[in-house]
């Protein structure tokens, strides 16, 4: 409901906006004054007033949530914070998506692979033809296999191969080196307090300039990643999580929590990674950001490749956040065949 609040500001917003550009250039001869033209004023101020109302509706609610809030603390005991989960030693296993990153893999492996606590790295190969595998199993790691297209499904692969090896901690990243390994002990030690840490490529400072991440990047996953917040609203924190970076594929996340989630993950597209956290709030998981370094890409982009594939992959990023199911359907029962033909007969 407030997300559709939001949406229904946004456009009284913009349609004020061009009623007001059309006024403007009617009252300044811009546009000659035609029947009914003095229509867009009275709209304007419709409009104007209406915004006016629902700002003063929206800090009336925030009042009275933050009172509401304020009572309702005063009569909870007093229970101190969880110390957190510690991950001693953890044993770390990476799983790195990879198509046509014959020129990549092989560092990007030995990266991650040096790592401390890295007992392994799983190289997902979907359906490479420039000799991937090859490169990856040459720098020591184990390569699996995904037929299916799409980078989501490399993603899902990779997370259940990664699963398997009993590790506690599964990372999941790319292999076009445009991750580093060095962020994996910043991922883990805020897991002692969290079930899955998603990476921030929009630190300024931690962003090599030449990297793809340029001002329309940075925006559009700031409002898909606002969008996200606004879907699993919180009023206390604005969200069931703090986030600013949408698209970012580089995350680390708990053997149980990922147990969890594992059935639930679906999507085979490029817009995966808003996917896999959706997944994780809906079923109460604690989803944290942390900033990481984003380096260029070596080799050529497989997803946004140019401004039109972007724009792409941010709309199919949009529509699933508003599709996203807030709950679990229950799966229908169904009954076996052969006892439902054939009824029990008595002895």
């Amino acid at each position: 409901m407030l997300l559709y609040a939001a949406l229904l500001l946004v456009g009284l917003v913009l349609g004020g906006a061009a009623l007001n550009v059309v006024s403007a250039s009617i009252g300044i001869g811009l546009l000659p004054a035609f029947p009914g033209s003095d229509w867009p004023f009275l709209i304007k101020n419709f409009i104007a007033d209406t915004v006016l109302w629902m700002i003063v509706f929206g800090m009336a609610i925030f009042g009275v949530s933050s009172l509401r809030e304020r009572r309702r603390r005063r009569r909870l005991p007093g229970v101190a914070l969880p110390s957190g989960r510690p991950l001693n030693d953890v044993r770390v296993v990476a799983a790195l998506t990879a198509y046509n990153d014959a020129l990549s893999i092989g560092d990007a492996v030995r990266d991650f692979k040096g790592r401390a606590g890295v007992e392994a790295v799983i190289v997902v190969d979907n359906n490479s033809s420039d000799g991937t595998a090859v490169c990856a199993t040459d720098a020591g790691a184990r390569v699996a296999r995904e037929t299916r297209q799409g980078y989501g499904y490399a993603c899902m692969r990779g997370l259940r191969e990664a699963l398997n090896t009993g590790a506690e901690v599964i990372v999941l990243s790319e292999g076009d080196c445009t991750f580093s390994g060095r962020d994996i002990a910043r991922m883990v030690l805020f897991l002692e307090d969290a079930d899955m840490v998603v990476g921030n490529r929009i630190t300024p400072g931690m962003v090599d300039r030449r990297s793809q991440m340029d001002t329309f990047f940075v925006w559009g996953n700031q409002l898909g990643a606002k969008l996200l917040q606004l879907r699993f609203w919180d009023w206390r924190f604005m969200g069931k999580m703090r986030i600013s970076d949408l698209g970012c594929t580089f995350r680390a996340i708990r053997r149980e929590a990922l147990a969890e989630i594992i059935d639930e993950l679906r999507v085979g597209g490029n817009h995966f990674s808003p996917h896999m956290i959706m997944v994780s709030l809906r079923k109460g998981h604690t989803v944290v950001e942390v900033p990481v370094r984003f380096q260029p890409r070596v080799g050529e982009s497989k997803g946004a490749r140019n401004l039109v594939s972007a724009f792409s992959i941010g709309i199919a990023m949009f529509w699933h956040i508003l599709t996203f199911p807030l709950k679990v359907k229950p799966q229908p029962v169904v009954p076996n065949s052969v006892s439902a033909a054939r009824p029990a007969q008595g002895g």
